[in-house]
């Protein structure tokens, strides 16, 4: 056993009994680990639970243990702290849902810090963004492939092809359900060029942009099978229908 400080994004707290919550993090030097914390009402307990919200970046040390699946948390302080993202509510919605996707990608991660940065950099360009909200979490989804490793072989589109969600390529018809329709290919081409700097360039109808993030998240959930029947879509479509 070895006592460790270690950094960690919060991806998931769920009560685990009266007395503790199961603090899930993805770390920088460890990936994903989860921790037993204390939830209690009191004054220290509310400090303790405001700085363990979704997509908080916090720093404990760890007496680490390799025969144990669940570790204590210890001491907890902020790395970073987030001005809007917890009083903002469509910030908060966006959170709400980046914090269910990472868990549910991150269940078996190991240590990476391409992964960690692009993570850490896209919660404080979050916190800071005003122009383009409604589209943050489309940005952030198509910028994850390449963390994933499905980026899309799109170099060579002509207009009316459809894109082969099982494959990652463009056809020239449909060959199955997982081929999205020629309108679908073009929308979802036209997000190639989104960037942190043009989101508010892009503007989407609700109806559009709830097409988009189903059409999204149904080619991650054909490659990562865990990233199926996310729940917070849901609230993302009620604050940006």
């Amino acid at each position: 056993m070895s006592i460790e400080k270690i950094e960690g994004i919060v991806i998931d707290i769920v009560k685990h009994n009266d007395r503790h919550n199961v603090v899930t993090l993805f770390t920088r030097t460890r990936g994903r680990m989860s921790f037993l914390s204390p939830a209690g009402a009191g004054k220290a307990g509310r400090m303790r639970n405001a700085r363990l919200l979704p997509l908080s970046v916090i720093e404990t040390q760890v007496k680490v243990s390799q025969t144990r699946e669940l570790h204590r948390l210890g001491s907890i302080s902020p790395v970073e702290i987030w001005h809007d993202i917890y009083f903002n509510p469509v910030k908060t919605s966006i959170t709400l849902f980046l914090s269910e996707f990472l868990n549910r990608y991150l269940r078996d991660a190991s240590p990476d810090p391409a992964t960690w940065e692009f993570i850490t950099a896209s919660i404080r360009a979050l916190d800071n963004i005003d122009a383009g909200l409604a589209n943050f979490h489309i940005w952030f989804l198509i910028r994850f492939l390449d963390i994933a490793g499905i980026t899309p072989d799109i170099t060579n589109y002509e207009k009316g092809d459809c894109f082969d969600m099982r494959n990652g390529i463009l056809v020239a018809n449909s060959m199955h359900r997982d081929t999205l329709t020629s309108a679908e290919t073009s929308l979802l081409i036209s997000l190639s060029r989104i960037s942190l700097t043009n989101l508010a360039a892009f503007r989407f109808n609700g109806s559009e942009r709830r097409l988009l993030l189903d059409r999204i998240l149904r080619y991650y959930a054909i490659h990562f099978p865990g990233l199926s029947s996310l729940k917070s879509p849901d609230i993302l479509s009620e604050v940006f229908s």
